[in-house]
């Protein structure tokens, strides 16, 4: 790899471009210092490093946690999703019917898919409540 170095030893120089297609471009000057990287390479990350702090709903701290929480929130499939990622709230659009379902109670203890949007036809009236 091509590198391009610069070194000022004069006090008095007040402006100095180095520019190299395969390093990096720094511009100096009295007042800002500038400088641009082209064709940095951004090491590797691996999702279960990356770290930040939980928040709302997701309580995981790691994108990796994160990223699998959002998508058992959210289902697009034919047949309706099944299993312990299926909690109250979670949304399922039904591809073969181009139906928007949500998954809530529908009786003490009964939980069940219930279209709220639908391609044709009726669907639930959705409420925001009282304001």
């Amino acid at each position: 790899m091509a590198h391009t170095s610069v070194t000022i030893t004069h006090p008095d120089i007040t402006s100095v471009t180095a520019t190299s297609s395969t390093a990096a471009a720094v511009a100096i000057t009295t007042d800002q210092t500038q400088v641009q990287v082209n064709n940095l390479a951004i090491p590797s990350l691996i999702a279960n490093e990356v770290e930040f702090t939980a928040y709302g709903s997701i309580t995981a701290t790691d994108v990796e946690g994160a990223l699998q929480q959002l998508a058992d929130q959210s289902f697009r499939s034919a047949d309706a999703p099944t299993g312990g990622t299926v909690e109250q709230g979670d949304l399922w659009y039904e591809t073969d019917t181009e139906t928007l379902h949500l998954y809530r109670e529908v009786s003490s203890n009964v939980f069940n898919w219930i279209p709220i949007a639908m391609a044709t036809g009726d669907s639930d009236t959705l409420d925001g409540g009282s304001y």
